[in-house]
């Protein structure tokens, strides 16, 4: 995975709408090596934008990054082995 300890740590602190700059202080990374994962995140369908504003928000069943792999594995990478 393209995340290092210390990011899935922070993702895992953070609450359900937050900001990159939320992530660069609970991971301790700078602003712009959170806003490179927070763009990961949202192409790996992790988390989603809000709409016209600078927030992201993590899905609702999905608050930590095992929780979300959970769900990966049931929803897509299940169906794709069958």
């Amino acid at each position: 995975m393209p995340f290092p300890a210390n990011v899935l740590r922070a993702y895992a602190r953070i609450g359900p709408v937050f900001t990159s700059g939320d992530l660069a202080r609970e991971a301790g990374i700078p602003r712009s090596t959170a806003k490179y994962y927070v763009r990961k995140m949202v192409e790996l369908h992790m988390i989603s934008k809000v709409p016209y504003r600078k927030k992201y928000q993590k899905y609702a069943n999905a608050h930590k990054f095992s929780e979300w792999l959970q769900d990966l594995l049931r929803l897509a990478i299940k169906p794709l082995e069958e």
